[in-house]
């Protein structure tokens, strides 16, 4: 068996690099560019042959291009003749499809999954799934990672007063209950309706639990648009609390997240560099998962 090697797709090359220092596993050389049409072209210059690869790539924006560059680099290492393939996904894309909201909708998850295990991958670790049925759409070994411990650490460290957990849905409920039992806070649960016609757009119905506290923290696993987490502290300002802290995996922040965000009730903002972002926002602080993800890996070799 040859030693084994990290190669980075372009999604998040910081974060590999940092995985690759804390895990100690060499960053291999890879080359990924265009051809004038804009298909993607990959040469993996190292020998791979014999050697468990891990290749980490977040399906972050451009989404698409993406999930591509992943199934080839994967079907590059798989064709020198790669012992073991393992897919480091931080974030999963087109994970909040999982299932069908209404006739006539893929099921966009499981299709993305049977693309990435179609190319050639022995195993997936991943991050903070937006839903836990997604591990049983790869018809290969996943080790689900979670960030709650370490967005626990990072409010922890800040000595907040009072805290209550809030989950921002029910869905998430499962979450805000684990992470309410790390930090040894309350649970409280708001109840909204999405609108099917307007993707994103949210409205706040009812908040379940004692709010009254000092201070709330949103636990979710994806900001995307921002527009759920927003009206969610204004609904718990309005109900007193002082401070509106939140805490998540996956900082998508499309169009104007970043923004409104920070122009948002919101106090402070904790996320994982699971997505490559430049973060300008004093209100946006950066929680490394470097560290886990790379004690994952030394185990897997």
């Amino acid at each position: 068996m040859n030693s084994p090697k990290i190669f980075s797709g372009s999604a998040n090359p910081k974060l590999a690099q940092e995985i690759a220092r804390k895990s100690k596993i060499p960053l291999g050389q890879i080359d990924i560019g265009r051809f004038s049409d804009t298909e993607i072209d990959v040469w993996v210059k190292d020998e791979v042959n014999n050697s468990d690869v891990f290749i980490v790539q977040s399906n972050s924006a451009p989404v698409n291009d993406h999930i591509i560059e992943l199934a080839l680099i994967a079907d590059a290492v798989k064709r020198s003749g790669a012992h073991k393939i393992t897919a480091v996904i931080p974030y999963f894309g087109y994970s909040r499809k999982e299932k069908q909201s209404r006739p006539g909708e893929p099921i966009s998850a499981k299709v993305v999954a049977d693309l990435i295990t179609a190319s050639g991958v022995n195993k997936v670790i991943c991050l903070d799934l937006h839903a836990d049925a997604i591990v049983g759409f790869f018809n290969v070994p996943v080790i689900y990672l979670s960030a709650l411990e370490v967005l626990a650490k990072s409010l922890q460290q800040e000595k907040f007063k009072n805290p209550i957990v809030v989950s921002p849905d029910v869905g998430g409920v499962k979450r805000a209950r684990n992470f309410a039992a790390i930090l040894n806070a309350p649970l409280a649960v708001i109840e909204k309706h999405r609108q099917v016609a307007q993707r994103d757009k949210i409205e706040v119905l009812s908040i379940s639990g004692e709010v009254t506290g000092d201070t709330a923290i949103i636990i979710d696993d994806v900001i995307s648009t921002g527009g759920t987490i927003i009206e969610s502290a204004r609904a718990l300002k309005q109900k007193g609390v002082k401070k509106v802290i939140v805490c998540a995996t996956h900082a998508v922040f499309a169009g104007n997240a970043k923004e409104n965000l920070s122009r948002s009730p919101i106090d402070k903002i904790f996320i994982t560099a699971t997505i490559a972002q430049d973060i300008n926002s004093p209100k946006i602080e950066r929680v490394s998962v470097a560290g886990l993800i790379a004690d994952c890996l030394k185990k897997e070799i």
